[in-house]
């Protein structure tokens, strides 16, 4: 299981040296009050991920080819910026239907098909998306490090570097992806993406309720 997809469900113990630095406060932990899209409905969020079906599969490898694109204008290059920091924010807040606000469908899918693997996951994932978020603990917020080279793609697409920290999810540091944008309804919304950083098979996370 990627990075990412561990990230939106993983729970567990907050380690001791990430606590105290929250303690004196992280910058770069992205707050979940940020979080303030209008939320997708809770029935189209359902649909998109088969949940009365027999949910979505687990996605295909993907590679990269270089160069990415061209590289994209100062708006373009905020507007990802803030759809980047906003999703995290939702991440951190736990508010399925605002994150999923700022996907695309493949990106849905790509993010939380692990909420679908089961019968018990899929019921689950129903009874959490018709109950109040569920934010992270403070010392276990994703930090946002860096967005960087973004450009746009043959096909239409934005693709940025983000780096971020995980503090619940081995190995401990920042984690490297590739996001990829797709321009929907005059906003930038997270498509797809590669992760470079390997997840130790023993700290894959089971879907959370």
């Amino acid at each position: 299981m990627i990075g990412l997809v561990a990230a939106l469900q993983v729970t567990g113990a907050i380690p001791a040296q990430d606590a105290a630095e929250d303690e004196v406060g992280n910058p770069r932990v992205v707050s979940p009050a940020e979080c303030q899209v209008e939320p997708r409905a809770v029935t189209e969020i359902a649909q998109i991920l088969h949940l009365d079906a027999d949910g979505v599969p687990a996605p295909l490898y993907r590679t990269i080819t270089a160069p990415l694109g061209e590289f994209a204008d100062p708006a373009t290059k905020l507007s990802i910026n803030e759809t980047t920091r906003e999703l995290l924010a939702c991440f951190n807040a736990g508010d399925i239907p605002r994150a999923t606000a700022l996907m695309t469908e493949q990106g849905i899918t790509r993010a939380y098909w692990g909420l679908t693997i089961d019968q018990t996951a899929r019921e689950a994932t129903k009874a959490r998306l018709s109950g109040p978020p569920q934010p992270r603990p403070v010392a276990g917020q994703l930090r946002l490090i860096t967005v960087t080279d973004t450009s746009f793609l043959p096909d239409g697409r934005v693709a940025a570097f983000v780096v971020l920290n995980d503090p619940l999810l081995p190995p401990p540091g920042p984690e490297t992806l590739l996001v990829y944008f797709a321009h929907r309804d005059g906003l930038w919304l997270l498509d797809d993406w590669v992760d470079f950083t390997i997840i130790p098979a023993s700290s894959e996370a089971t879907p959370a309720p």
